[in-house]
């Protein structure tokens, strides 16, 4: 915010000078031309040096060009009357891999298997098809597969820098279908993800804090 005031009032600064430097005498003139050097060297330094969507872009090459990508992740989902909490595990890819789950002790050890478009429940050695992602709903189930094929090229329709947890981040905002849609806060410093949310008919249904990511 500071940044933006700086760069609208010195810059119509910088002009009204420019149109009113005449009336004044030689002493003020030198004063406005060293206001204005200033004032330039400030307008240098505010000019936009991060681009959003192209960072965005170039972290999806990087998500869909991976061949393996790891990292826990805390899973909250809210259906309304009860809220579920899950820990997981990934490893894989953006187009298939595997989701472990570690939390809570009760289903600790199931393991869903996923790859396009389609996932399966392992129990054993035998493989449960459990049917597409996202074809009727939202499950806490489909959120990573749903969120790795967002990361990798999914459409952004909104980049924002904001600060979160103290943390500088870029959230990207991906529209997934007319239903859904998926924010995640990317660190600026590693570009890989610190947290996401999935929202289902403009409400916040799940929410995921990412841990120990490696690409």
């Amino acid at each position: 915010m500071d940044s933006f005031l700086t760069c609208f009032f010195l810059g119509q600064a910088h002009i009204m000078g420019k149109k009113y430097a005449y009336e004044v005498d030689a002493m003020k003139k030198s004063l406005i031309l060293w206001l204005l050097a200033a004032a330039l060297m400030l307008l240098s330094s505010c000019r936009p040096g991060f681009d959003g969507e192209e960072t965005a872009k170039e972290l999806q090459k990087s998500f869909a060009g991976a061949e393996q990508i790891r990292f826990t992740a805390d899973i909250r989902a809210d259906y309304g009357d009860r809220v579920w909490d899950f820990s997981v595990s990934f490893r894989g890819t953006a187009g298939e891999g595997e989701v472990t789950v570690t939390s809570p002790q009760e289903i600790a050890g199931t393991t869903l298997r996923f790859s396009a478009g389609e996932s399966y429940l392992l129990r054993g050695d035998r493989e449960i098809y459990t049917g597409e992602i996202l074809p009727q709903g939202l499950s806490p189930a489909d959120v990573l597969p749903m969120l790795l094929d967002q990361w990798a090229g999914g459409l952004i329709v909104e980049t924002v820098r904001e600060n979160l947890e103290g943390e500088e981040c870029l959230s990207v905002l991906f529209r997934v279908d007319e239903r859904v849609t998926a924010r995640t806060w990317f660190t600026l410093k590693t570009l890989l993800p610190k947290a996401a949310e999935v929202t289902l008919d403009g409400f916040t249904v799940v929410m995921v804090k990412f841990g120990d990511v490696v690409t």
